[in-house]
This record gives C-alpha cells, sequence and structure tokens, in this order.
C-alpha cells in the first residue's frame, strides 16, 4: 500500500505528526478550564497568531487548489487580494474594537448582548452549518490529495487526518491549535518554494517562462470584459474583472475575518486590541505572496507537462463526452509520481498540514460556539471549569467526525477552489449584514434580525441554485453582496424597540 514511500519518506512524516501530537498535548496540560480552552486567556503572542491565520487561510483550498487554478487558468485570482487586505484593516478598526470592549468568548456572544438570543443563535446555527460545509470540501481535497499520492483508499486518508487533528485539538485548545498552525504555515511555504526550485532546475526557469507567457499563464489583472459585446452584464457577472474581483474579496474577506468564529478565535487570543490589529493588518501582507506563489506552482506545474508529456494524468469526462486533465488533482499527482525521495516526504507533510490547518481551527472555533452559544443558555447551565473543559473537548470530538461525514459525503465534487467560495455566498451575507447593524448603528431588533438573517440565506439559496443550473444571467461573487444588502436593510427598518446594549 505505501510502496511509493522509502523510509526518508516516512521518518519526516513521521516527525511531523511527532510534533504536532506533541504541541497538542504539552498544551494541553495549561488548560485550566472551558474559557482557557476558548480564549488562551488572552496571552497569546501577536506574532503566533499571525502564523496561525496565514496557516488557516493557506489551508487545502490554497496549497493543493489553488495550483489547479495557475495550471488551467492564470493568476487573475490574485485581484481578490487586493480588496482583501482592504478588508483586513476595515476588520482591525472596526471589528475587532467592538469585539474586544464587549468582552465575550466567542463573537456571537457579543450578537446576543448586542440584540437578544434570536439573533445569536441564528448567526451561531448559520456558522455551524456553512462551517462544516466549507472545511469539509477543505479536507475532502487534503485527503484526495493524499489519496492519489500515496495510493490509499480516501477513507483511510481521511480517518487518519481526523483522528490525530481530534487528538492535538482536544488537547492543547486554541494554544494547541496556534503553536501548530505556526509550524504548518513554516511547512507550506518550504513546500512551495521546495517544489518551483525542483521544477525550475527540471526544465529551466526560461522554459517555464517561455511556457506560461505563450499561454496567458502570468495574466493577472483584466479590466474589461473578454467579450465586447457582452454589454452591462458583461462588466457585472465576470468574476475575474478587476474591480468585481477587488469587491468580491473585499466583501467575502470582511465575512470571513469579522463574522466566522473560526477565523476571528484566534484574533480574541492577544493581549489587547492593538495586538490583535497587528497580525490581522500583517497578515494581508503576507496571504498575496503565499497566493502569488501556489499560483506560480500551477503554472511551473503546466509547463512541465508541455515538456514531458504525461498520458496518465487524472482526467475527466466533460458532458460531450470529450476529456481533459483534472486540474485540481495535478498537484497531488505530481508529488506522487515524479519527486525524489525526501522531497516527497517534504511534500508530503505539506498535504498533512494541509488537512490539519483546515480541521483543527474548526473543530476548536464550532467546539467554542456549541458550548458558548448553544449549550449554556439553551440549557442555563453554569458549568465548573472541569467539566466547561469536558465538554469542550467532547465537543471537539463531535465536529470532527462530522466533518469528516460532510467530506466523504463531498468527495466527488468538482472546482474545489471556487466551491468553498460558492458555500459561504449562502449565509455570509446575511450575517455580515447583521454584524454591521450591530456595530455601526444603534437600530434592530431581535426578531427583525433572525427573519432578515433568515429570508437572505434563503434568497441567496435560490439564486444560486439559478446561476449554477443557468437559469439566471448573474456573477455568483454578487449574493454576499445582496445578502448583506438585504440584511442590513431589513434589520435597520424593523425596529421594534431600542438594542438591548449599546
Amino acid at each position: 500500500m505505501f510502496a511509493k514511500l522509502t523510509l526518508l519518506d516516512g521518518l519526516i512524516v513521521l516527525l511531523y505528526f511527532a510534533a504536532v501530537l506533541g504541541i497538542g498535548l504539552y498544551h494541553a496540560r495549561r488548560n485550566k478550564g472551558a474559557d482557557d480552552f476558548i480564549s488562551a486567556s488572552r496571552q497569546m503572542p501577536w506574532l503566533a497568531v499571525l502564523g496561525s491565520i496565514v496557516a488557516t487561510e493557506v489551508s487545502a483550498a490554497t496549497f493543493l487548489a489553488t495550483p489547479g487554478v495557475g495550471f488551467a487558468e492564470n493568476m487573475s485570482y490574485l485581484q481578490f487580494g487586493v480588496g482583501s487586505f482592504l478588508a483586513r484593516i476595515f476588520i482591525a478598526f472596526v471589528f475587532l474594537g467592538a469585539f474586544y470592549a464587549a468582552k465575550s468568548l466567542t463573537i456571537y456572544e457579543f450578537l446576543a448582548k448586542r440584540f437578544g438570543n434570536g439573533t445569536r443563535y441564528t448567526a451561531t446555527l448559520f456558522f455551524i452549518v456553512t462551517r462544516l460545509l466549507a472545511s469539509a470540501v477543505r479536507l475532502m481535497i487534503a485527503a484526495t490529495g493524499l489519496s492519489l499520492i500515496l495510493d490509499v483508499p480516501f477513507a483511510i486518508c481521511l480517518a487518519i487526518f481526523t483522528l490525530v487533528a481530534i487528538i492535538y485539538t482536544g488537547g492543547g485548545g486554541i494554544r494547541g491549535i496556534i503553536w501548530t498552525d505556526v509550524l504548518q504555515a513554516i511547512v507550506f511555504i518550504s513546500c512551495g518554494l521546495a517544489l518551483i526550485l525542483y521544477i525550475g532546475q527540471s526544465i529551466g526557469w526560461s522554459t517555464i517562462s517561455e511556457i506560461g507567457a505563450a499561454n496567458g499563464r502570468f495574466d493577472i489583472f483584466r479590466f474589461s470584459p473578454t467579450d465586447s459585446d457582452a454589454g452591462l452584464l458583461g462588466w457585472l457577472n465576470d468574476p475575474k474583472l478587476f474591480w468585481i474581483a477587488a469587491v468580491f474579496g473585499f466583501v467575502s474577506t470582511t465575512a470571513a475575518f469579522g463574522t466566522d468564529q473560526d477565523m476571528t478565535q484566534r484574533m480574541l487570543t492577544c493581549k489587547d486590541v492593538g495586538a490583535a490589529r497587528r497580525s490581522v493588518i500583517l497578515s494581508g501582507f503576507i496571504s498575496i505572496p503565499i497566493a502569488a506563489l501556489f499560483l506560480f506552482v500551477g503554472v511551473a506545474l503546466f509547463a512541465f507537462y508541455q515538456v514531458h508529456t504525461d498520458a496518465s494524468l487524472p482526467m475527466a469526462v466533460l458532458a460531450d463526452g470529450s476529456s481533459t486533465v483534472t486540474a485540481d488533482k495535478v498537484f497531488p499527482w505530481f508529488i506522487g509520481t515524479q519527486l525524489p525521495s525526501g522531497l516527497r516526504g517534504l511534500l508530503l507533510v505539506g498535504v498533512l498540514a494541509a488537512a490539519m490547518s483546515s480541521l483543527d481551527s474548526t473543530m476548536g472555533a464550532l467546539s467554542s460556539s456549541a458550548l458558548v452559544d448553544l449549550y449554556r443558555p439553551l440549557l442555563k447551565k453554569q458549568t465548573s471549569d472541569q467539566v466547561g473543559l469536558r465538554l469542550s473537548r467532547i465537543f471537539v470530538s463531535i465536529f470532527g467526525v462530522a466533518l469528516a461525514l460532510t467530506a466523504w459525503a463531498l468527495k466527488d465534487a468538482a472546482g474545489f477552489l471556487w466551491l468553498t467560495f460558492k458555500i459561504g455566498s449562502i449565509t455570509y451575507g446575511a450575517m455580515l449584514g447583521v454584524f454591521l447593524l450591530g456595530i455601526l448603528t444603534t437600530r434592530g431588533s431581535d426578531r427583525g434580525n433572525w427573519i432578515s438573517m433568515l429570508s437572505s440565506s434563503l434568497i441567496c439559496g435560490l439564486l444560486l441554485a439559478l446561476i449554477e443550473t443557468g437559469n439566471l444571467a448573474l456573477g455568483w461573487t454578487w449574493l454576499i453582496v445582496i445578502g448583506t444588502a438585504w440584511t442590513f436593510s431589513i434589520g435597520y427598518l424593523w425596529h421594534e424597540k431600542a438594542p438591548r446594549s449599546e
């Protein structure tokens, strides 16, 4: 089964597993209770938080799926980074100040203090469903990659990822998550650089440059539609136009960093809001070069297979009966078939790190939200530190299994990178709208909020279904904007009574 792995590869993988498990078990002794398990008593160094943000952003979606975009398309994905960078500044100076002032364990607890528990429960359930689906896609990507590299059944790879992540996440809590993420960020970047150097030495830098340029793989910015006769819809619905990509990057990053406990939890572990702001803003300077790195990996792989034709590359059958290379699977295929011993082990660790960073923070965030935003307020029970800690670890295990089962159900999905965005487009707008209402205004009501959120998500879900079936000529990137505007407007106008607190 593991015939492709040499002793050196195996030792590298075992060393990585020992490191992540060691970090998790070491920090397990420091957790004094559930609140400490969730927030690390707000004593984490901001540089460690920065590394954790970078690792969670990279995850399997960037590490394995972004090279597929560079292989099949070009580098226009970097246009999203412009809006994403501006969104981090907005989050740092608008959202984080409100969250730290509220002294809440989760961001949905902030909604309860501002509006009431109806808003909190709705946002929490939206988060749980959206995060389970989006993170399961990332886990599926990583398990698929490992399965291709080792020629091991998908189910076995999925089980290994889930078990290891449950052990160190359930043990170390948010401290273990952040410090293992720092290790994983170093692994990601090292793998990308090592792979580019290997391909460059193999076929020559000039070859990569010439083939990439001749096939438009280095194109980044596009300021007008490719179809001059597309009319207004061509200017509004092409997600690869610069201004649409920048707007989508701003809105989606604001939603992810400001309304998703998975991304926000680590920011709330810093000593003060100033430290949290530094970690978020600096992550913007790092995320664009990392995305460029892995897009360039895809371009280099495209050039490699133009020079060394491989008829055994993973193929997909199109609707018209023709076949094409499955771009999402080229990178793991290359790792499993082309790399020498040692380098293969390093890249295999990169795949493992991608899976771990997709799992650990998600399980930690889902666990914290389930305990703080559902279990405690619904059962109205105050638990001791030890009972709360035990419940947090139980929730980690439950959500780990749920993620694995969801990843199994999604194993045949296509278009990995864009699938994660499309899932979030249904609920992120509703969540962003209600957070903006709570932070930027003094209006809003508990009942009006959850009604506007539910109706927003229903509208966006229906619109996405129409778009995907070709019955609506609208770019799916507009769904978050539509959802945000709908929720904010309805919530603002539905002013039954004064908010609970300001």
